[in-house]
């Protein structure tokens, strides 16, 4: 009888053990200092299983006037998901340019897409940026968190 009380201990131990692991890997929550960069969509160029957005705004974070290309692609049959790539160009008050590769995945819900992106800057800055493009607003909302 003991032995099954143990057993029955043990195997309960390991379950709360294995749910409480597995429900870090289906989360993604990215913590630390991060600062705001939200851009206002100023073309979206469509294609067969792929879409292209530009947009622009003023990011306070010493990059100043900041333009975006994003070239969006379909991976999934229902066309609500994919990846991208892209292209950052800044240009600081003072007249330093920066530029810069996106890639990243994203989801599509709606009208909302979100989006996760690794950002390599020219200068050797890395950035990690979550955000949101409402596609009837024509605005992306943007956390970015620096890497190094």
């Amino acid at each position: 009888m003991i032995k099954i009380i143990k057993n029955k201990v043990a195997l309960g131990a390991l379950t709360s053990l294995f749910l409480f692991i597995s429900q870090g890997v289906y989360s993604f929550d990215v913590q630390g200092e991060s600062f705001p960069a939200n851009f206002n969509m100023t073309s979206w160029t469509a294609g067969n299983g792929q879409s292209t957005i530009t947009s622009e705004g003023v990011v306070e974070e010493g990059y100043g006037k900041v333009y975006l290309t994003h070239h969006f692609t379909v991976s999934a049959d229902d066309g609500k998901s994919g990846e991208f790539t892209g292209q950052v160009r800044t240009i600081s008050s003072e007249g330093e340019l920066q530029s810069g590769s996106l890639q990243g995945s994203w989801a599509r819900d709606g009208k909302i897409v979100t989006m996760y992106s690794f950002d390599t800057i020219n200068n050797g800055v890395i950035n990690h940026a979550q955000g949101t493009i409402d596609l009837v607003a024509g605005t992306l909302m943007f956390k970015v968190f620096p890497v190094n």
